[in-house]
């Protein structure tokens, strides 16, 4: 299996550096960076960018770094789906990963570094058993079962017959507002989406048949966004990561 990072330490500082040493060391897996610009202790960005990409990457441990709480006494999760195998604080960044999953809680102190700080966990703890799992080390030697991990404060989206609400879960570069309202599961034949005092009736299938002012499109992940062309369409309209949004017909 391969290892792939995300975490929010930059590149930057050495600690990306010294967590792939401390990785190539121990095993001969390859090693991957998925994103280590997660903005610092956010660990909502983080729990959304890892539920975005981890479908993308079978048969890999994802070593998930975003750690406020590290050196207290919050959990380290191993947890395992299928073929994929994940590593995280447990403070919410692994509350995203759907399906059939099981999670043991990581404490076997074995496997972590000798004389380990209390402030670089992603070093002393995350890469040695991240590598140990590449090695093939079984989930159950990292510690004992888990059946519940600490999840976000986050309401999923609801889908009723005559209104969808969501919430807008990420602002990307572009200034594009993705929502988690799954476009696949929108069915009005006149439609109307309302968020922050703004009512947008107008879809288009890709950013250049675009005209003035902001309009919905389906995105890469199949959920709408909220999009101005060639603008930033958070700037422009005043919204924000958590802002609510509505879907309905058009009144």
């Amino acid at each position: 299996m391969r290892i792939a990072l995300l975490t929010d330490f930059g590149t930057v500082d050495p600690y990306v550096a010294v967590m792939k040493g401390a990785l190539a060391s121990r095993t001969d897996a390859g090693i991957h960076d998925l994103t280590h610009e997660i903005p610092p202790f956010d660990v909502f960005a983080a729990a959304w960018f890892l539920a975005t990409v981890a479908p993308w990457w079978p048969r890999t441990i994802f070593v998930c770094v975003v750690d406020p709480g590290v050196g207290t006494a919050r959990k380290i999760v191993a947890m395992e789906r299928g073929e994929e195998r994940f590593l995280a604080p447990d403070n919410g960044l692994l509350s995203m990963i759907g399906g059939a999953w099981r999670a043991v809680s990581v404490e076997n102190e074995a496997l972590f570094l000798p004389h380990g700080s209390t402030t670089f966990h992603g070093r002393d703890r995350f890469a040695p058993v991240a590598a140990a799992l590449a090695n093939g080390t079984p989930l159950e030697e990292l510690g004992p079962p888990m059946s519940a991990i600490v999840r976000l404060d986050y309401e999923p989206p609801t889908y009723g017959d005559a209104v969808v609400g969501g919430t807008i879960v990420s602002v990307d570069r572009f200034g594009n507002c993705i929502t988690d309202l799954e476009a696949g599961r929108i069915t009005f034949p006149r439609f109307a989406l309302y968020a922050g005092g703004h009512v947008i009736k107008t879809l288009h299938p890709a950013y250049g048949e675009a005209g003035e002012g902001a309009f919905v499109i389906t995105g890469s992940t199949g959920h709408l966004e909220i999009s101005v062309a060639n603008a930033n369409a958070a700037m422009l309209l005043g919204l924000r990561r958590g802002d609510h949004v509505e879907v309905g017909e058009e009144g």
